[in-house]
């Protein structure tokens, strides 16, 4: 139990460090982002490791004699391979906890593939359907005739898995918001 708590404050420090989740806005909406942001999050691990691989066959970016004569701090005492190896361990690092993040979400969101509406995530947050558009998905799913779905039927079953999903997702957040505790 211990460390799921420590890997929940981990991924919450780690979501607030890149921006991705602020403790101003509500757990509602910290939620929203993280789902808006999920296909960015996996397209970022595969421009990491572009990355790596860019500095393991070229190496560092060579940069003028006035500029890094002017460096300071642990690098100017490094060479060319330490400071590569750096790095590398610190994008790899980055890529890891991204995993994680991810990881997070995906076991979040598999407790409610069960749900009736829960293809309303995927369509709305991974894939930027409208309402109307989802509409017509589950119209079509449900072969409906005669009275089509409304799009505030979408609307109202979104925000319903999401304050479901808020509370497995970012528990902080969300203990913090109702008891107002940070």
């Amino acid at each position: 139990m211990e460390e799921k708590k420590e890997l929940i404050k981990i991924i919450i420090s780690e979501l607030e460090a890149r921006g991705y989740i602020k403790k101003e806005n509500t757990s509602f909406k910290n939620t929203e982002r993280l789902l808006f942001s999920y296909n960015k999050l996996k397209e970022s691990i595969n421009d990491r490791k572009e990355q790596i691989k860019d500095l393991k066959e070229v190496g560092l970016p060579k940069k003028s004699k006035s500029i890094t004569n002017m460096i300071s701090g642990n690098f100017q005492n490094k060479d060319t391979s330490e400071v590569l190896e750096d790095s590398i361990k610190s994008i790899s690092k980055h890529i890891d906890r991204t995993k994680i993040i991810l990881k997070h979400i995906d076991r979040t969101l598999e407790k409610f593939k069960d749900d009736p509406y829960y293809e309303i995530i995927r369509l709305y947050y991974f894939e930027n359907k409208s309402y109307e558009q989802i509409a017509e998905y589950y119209d079509s799913k449900n072969l409906r005739k005669e009275s089509p779905t409304a799009s505030s039927t979408i609307s109202r079953n979104k925000n319903r898995l999401i304050n479901e999903i808020k509370v497995l997702l970012l528990p902080n957040d969300f203990l913090s918001e109702i008891l107002g505790y940070c």
